[in-house]
């Protein structure tokens, strides 16, 4: 009978408990966390090549950064050819363990194209001819190949390597890397520039691109594709849209190469309940209030909110941004209902480097077309000698502007502005019936720039010289030069002038 019993036992234990234990350690690596695998390859004292200086401390502080992010990171310094390759075929050999792995590839260094595909040159590169590229240098292409071959979630390249050819056979003369031949699904490339053109080196620590990474691959709460698309516009700017980085996306999913972001559940199942999502375009932390509900969670810039179950009611849900700044809302959430909030409070930028270039520039820049109104009057205490006549320098000049016009150079950038000003005729003044005139004088600019990033005021006292033409007393053209004594404005007017004498 004892022997029944152990025999029935065994059998359920094999045909219920053990598929069910099966099942669900075959199903945790899906669903948990998923592991996280980087190499980083840095490559700055090349032999013949002359150093770069960035290239080393942008491996080191990818590799700090990413470790933080709970990565687990090779680094590897001046890597030879064979080092690189065995580097990156160990980094595909971790990501196989799990379908559910996160890959991460950085290169800083030297990289050239050749026939329309990248190679990124090892330290100890010796390349006589373009010829020997193939042999000596270690093609994107075959890295992409290698990584997809792993099978995992989501592969993560970046190449910070858009430098100047460095040799001096180049066939095609091109600078920069070309666009990837073959991209692989379930991938991000993500070159520091434009196919084709160069990236800066930076003025600091790090190379210009990599610097803008560093600061935003560290964002809580950040979606991958979020962070790149950060990163490229802050390029943008630092670089006064000289730099354009290149991101190239044919990953679908929604990823985060920190810590996921937990969203709260705040339902009871005995109430009925509804959905909430919350969106903002600025980061802030929101708070929801209502219906025994008091919680707060952080948002990243144009993060979103999802509360999949909620009890019904009414809610107050506010905005608390980094400036200060808080935006309000009032909603209902009606059982087995989705409601949705949108919060599209936006900072004002501070200056763009373009918007200080603007008035700052040492030559002039900016040409505007505008109208004014204003009054000459008499001052009869004045005279003077003009080709050896007596005539009164008796007219001053008052003036109300409105210009609008476009910043030299930049098609997307406008201009507009309020000057008040006034001008003091003093040499050839015009007589009753017109003639010209010029003057000098001095006022107040009240200007808005519009740039793309947004809307920038600059006001600020100037000096100005102007000389014109008056037609019967009364039709004003002038051309006026406004100067900071940084930089300067042309502006060119048509106006109408009364004088009181």
């Amino acid at each position: 009978m004892a022997t029944k019993r152990l025999i029935f036992a065994v059998l359920f234990f094999v045909t219920v408990f053990l598929p069910v234990m099966l099942f669900a350690q075959q199903d945790k690596p899906e669903n948990s966390d998923p592991q996280k695998f980087a190499l980083i390859i840095g490559n700055g004292a090349y032999t013949g090549l002359g150093r770069l200086a960035n290239p080393v401390n942008d491996a080191n502080d990818m590799a700090a950064a990413l470790r933080e992010l709970r990565f687990g990171v090779e680094i590897l310094l001046d890597g030879s050819l064979e080092q690189m390759e065995n580097a990156v075929l160990r980094l595909r050999d971790r990501l196989s363990g799990s379908k559910n792995s996160y890959g991460f590839f950085f290169y800083a260094g030297h990289g050239v194209q050749s026939g329309g595909e990248n190679y990124l040159i090892p330290a100890d590169a010796n390349i006589p001819n373009e010829n020997r590229l193939k042999d000596r240098a270690v093609s994107v292409q075959t890295i992409l190949d290698d990584l997809n071959e792993a099978g995992n979630k989501l592969n993560v390249v970046v190449l910070d390597a858009c430098r100047d050819n460095p040799f001096g056979w180049s066939r095609s003369g091109s600078r920069g890397l070309a666009v990837t031949g073959h991209q692989h699904a379930d991938s991000i490339i993500v070159y520091a520039t434009g196919a084709g053109q160069k990236a800066g080196d930076g003025t600091g620590r790090n190379g210009l691109f990599t610097g803008q990474l560093l600061k935003n691959i560290k964002t809580p709460g950040l979606e991958v594709k979020d962070m790149f698309n950060r990163t490229g516009a802050d390029v943008s700017e630092v670089s006064d849209r000289q730099q354009i980085p290149a991101i190239y996306n044919q990953f679908f999913g929604t990823a985060y190469l920190g810590v996921t972001p937990s969203f709260f559940e705040v339902g009871e199942s005995n109430v009925a309940t509804g959905a909430l999502e919350i969106i903002t375009a600025t980061a802030g932390t929101v708070q929801i209030i209502g219906a025994a509900v008091n919680q707060s969670v952080e948002l990243p810039a144009w993060g979103h909110l999802p509360v999949n179950k909620i009890n019904a009611g009414s809610y107050r849900v506010v905005m608390y941004y980094q400036d200060g700044s808080t935006e309000e809302k009032m909603v209902e959430v009606g059982r087995s209902e989705s409601a949705k909030l949108e919060f599209s409070y936006r900072p004002v930028p501070p200056p763009s480097p373009r918007a200080r270039k603007a008035f700052d520039s040492s030559a002039a820049n900016l040409w505007t077309v505008g109208a004014s109104i204003g009054s000459s009057f008499a001052v009869p205490w004045l005279t003077g000698t003009i080709h050896g006549t007596m005539a009164p320098f008796r007219y001053s000049f008052l003036e109300l502007g409105l210009d609008t016009g476009l910043v030299a150079g930049e098609a997307d950038a406008g201009y507009r502005s309020l000057c008040p000003f006034f001008h003091y005729a003093f040499f050839l003044p015009f007589e009753k019936s017109g003639g010209w005139y010029a003057g000098a004088g001095g006022g107040w600019i009240v200007s808005r720039y519009t740039f793309p990033e947004g809307e920038v005021p600059l006001n600020y006292p100037v000096a100005a010289i102007t000389a014109g033409f008056n037609l019967l007393n009364m039709l004003d053209i002038s051309w006026t030069l406004r100067t900071n004594f940084r930089g300067a404005i042309n502006k060119v007017s048509v106006g109408y002038t009364y004088r009181f004498e």
